[in-house]
């Protein structure tokens, strides 16, 4: 007798489990809720609903600096909670029914958008996703799409940059009296890691804005990102520096090879190759100047001032013997005499020289002059000057900017 009535307890356990959900007990469900609760989805749950917004990041599809836009892939996760689809104090359906599931066409929805949009500005509707209701009254709602949204750039340390670009969520009509939007974070459990761009970190702020006499609430979903800077400093940053360090050996070629201007005119065409080519990547605006971008001007300038020398000391190597050497060149060729020990370039002086007579016999002193300098000698003190003052500015410039570079990356 006892088996019988275990085996009976059992049997009506596991056949009430199995038999807990069917298609008519859910169709009864969604007719009392829907139809017979008389339910209106233009009618909002409560005086003020209170909306949780989360945005899930899927892939950061590009961030233009030029343009100042960015394009990201990801979905809100929107949960609020409507009384009117609450069906836990109904025995008949709580137990056995826990969730259901509906579009925006049967319920109602909060309207909601993208404010910072640059691709279209309309309210977020999709009638292919699904709401999770739960027997509480609980409902999520996950609209997705690609979002491309307005962003203010920072080029001032490109390619060692960090952008921080948003996506704004405000409601559409509704103010601050009727919907209370909550942020609810960043969720990064699906994103996909970006070739150039790092993820670093994220920020969520509600704040009201204000429309005429009303006030509309606001997430703002701040994204932090830093560039990957390896790509531009194996292309940009590397090039420019050589190209810098050529520039400073034109005054080490002789002024009889011919090649000195040749050389400088090619140095200052690929300065402006690389110019161009960093230009086409930073935004057309004036709040902020790229470091690069002064320091390739600089190394611009340094090319044209090499060319103008380059002509000086041409026209001085090529000048007659009859011509007389102005002061201030001879006044370079003292800067460089100490510069350098072994100078090649010396002031005509007069010394004091003793005179033999033709028996050995120490005469009086005679006045006497060393050679006076000449033209080549001061295109060669010239081209040495010019090395060693453009080599110590490089130098100089370059590490400043790699020190710039380096304490805005690791700081």
């Amino acid at each position: 007798m006892m088996k019988i009535v275990i085996f009976a307890f059992l049997y009506l356990l596991f056949h009430n489990g199995d038999a807990a959900f069917t298609y008519g007990l859910e169709n009864d469900l969604r007719t009392l809720l829907f139809t017979n609760n008389s339910y209106n989805k233009l009618t909002r749950p409560n005086a003020q609903v209170s909306v949780s917004a989360k945005f899930n990041i899927l892939t950061l599809n590009s961030l233009s600096m030029r343009d100042q836009l960015m394009k990201m892939a990801g979905y809100f996760s929107l949960e609020w909670t409507d009384a009117r689809l609450n069906w836990t104090a109904d025995a008949a359906y709580s137990s056995d029914i826990l969730v259901i599931y509906t579009t925006q066409d049967y319920v109602w929805v909060p309207s909601l958008s993208v404010t910072n949009s640059v691709d279209e500005l309309a309210v977020i509707s999709d009638d292919t996703v699904i709401i999770r209701v739960i027997n509480d009254g609980t409902l999520t709602w996950t609209p997705g799409g690609v979002y491309e949204t307005q962003c203010s750039t920072d080029v001032t340390y490109y390619p060692f940059d960090e952008q921080e670009c948003d996506i704004v969520l405000t409601t559409w009509g509704y103010t601050n009296v009727e919907i209370n939007l909550v942020g609810n974070g960043v969720d990064l459990s699906y994103y996909e890691p970006d070739g150039e761009w790092e993820f670093l970190s994220y920020s969520v702020t509600s704040t009201t804005r204000t429309a005429g006499a009303s006030s509309l609430p606001q997430i703002t979903f701040a994204m932090k990102y830093r560039r990957r800077p390896t790509y531009q400093v194996m292309n940009t940053i590397l090039p420019l520096m050589l190209l810098g360090f050529l520039n400073c050996f034109v005054f080490q070629l002789p002024a009889d090879s011919g090649e000195k201007m040749g050389y400088s005119l090619t140095t200052l065409l690929a300065f402006a190759v690389y110019l161009t080519i960093v230009s086409a990547d930073t935004p057309t605006t004036s709040l902020h100047t790229p470091v690069l971008s002064v320091y390739l001007i600089t190394m611009l300038s340094m090319g044209v001032v090499a060319i103008l020398l380059t002509i000086f000391v041409l026209k001085c190597h090529f000048s007659t013997e009859d011509q007389p050497i102005p002061k201030y060149i001879r006044r370079i060729c003292s800067i460089a005499k100490k510069l350098e020990r072994n100078h090649c370039c010396k002031k005509s002086e007069v010394v004091d020289e003793i005179e033999n007579d033709k028996k050995g016999n120490k005469g009086s002193p005679r006045k006497a002059f060393k050679p006076e300098l000449s033209w080549p000698e001061v295109t060669t003190a010239l081209d040495k000057f010019f090395f060693k003052v453009y080599t110590i500015i490089f130098l100089l410039l370059t590490f400043v900017v790699l020190f710039v570079f380096v304490i805005h990356y690791y700081t």
